[in-house]
């Protein structure tokens, strides 16, 4: 028989039962159901989280198959959330997972059966920074926001509070998006999104280890760097 105490019995091993509790009782809102965002929501599902909104108006496609762990050939031109939602809900549905198959459009989750203020924490596995910006300002006010990009073998993690933190757009204030296909590796993609998977239950437990800073992970060379950012509404 599947009991919440025997699948997460290694994972109350690490932390405890009263923090496991907590993970059960929060609701995440994951961005993006590509290579970051399937990663994320795999392993926020196996640490054990209540409920799992996954959001994205995407279908799966080839090139998407060396990095999404959670689709196969045979999902090729099927909605991505769709597929992903069985596959999350089948490794031991305990979390209630909600796919919402629509693209980030502004005010639209009040629309759609997501209720904002029951969402602890947003997850930004996002493919493009006019997004990424519009999913920081639908933040609620103590909601907290897990950013994560990745190209090549390089990648970096962030989190971001209202009035805590500067902002996304600050941060990235000279970048633009380019008009090729990303290129990035599925380690890279693994790596990075552990860390954003665990910077969420930080988060969740109250004790962010990114808050004002942005960890730097560069796969080439084993490097990990963590830049100490401003304080919101100052320099950085």
């Amino acid at each position: 028989m599947i009991t919440s105490d025997r699948v997460f019995s290694r994972n109350i091993g690490v932390w405890d039962r009263v923090k496991q509790q907590t993970l059960a009782d929060s609701s995440i809102l994951v961005a993006g159901a590509g290579g970051l965002g399937c990663f994320v929501a795999q392993t926020l599902v196996r640490s054990g989280i209540g409920r799992l909104y996954l959001m994205d108006d995407g279908i799966v496609d080839v090139p998407d198959l060396n990095r999404q762990i959670l689709y196969i050939k045979d999902d090729l031109g099927l909605p991505k959330v769709t597929i992903a939602a069985e596959r999350l809900s089948a490794i031991h549905g305990l979390t209630e997972i909600i796919p919402l198959q629509q693209r980030l459009v502004e005010n639209r989750l009040l629309e759609i059966n997501c209720p904002l203020a029951e969402i602890k924490g947003f997850v930004d596995c996002l493919d493009n920074y006019p997004s990424r910006y519009l999913l920081e300002r639908m933040l609620p006010e103590k909601a907290f926001l897990v950013h994560g990009g990745v190209q090549e073998h390089y990648g970096q993690v962030t989190t971001i509070r209202k009035d805590l933190t500067p902002s996304l757009k600050s941060l990235y204030a000279n970048t633009e998006d380019s008009d090729s296909p990303m290129a990035v590796c599925s380690q890279a993609v693994s790596c990075v999104a552990s860390i954003m998977s665990f910077e969420v239950l930080n988060n969740i437990w109250g004790k962010p280890q990114l808050l004002n800073s942005l960890l730097i992970i560069e796969l080439s060379d084993f490097t990990f760097s963590k830049i100490k950012l401003g304080q919101a509404n100052e320099c950085i």
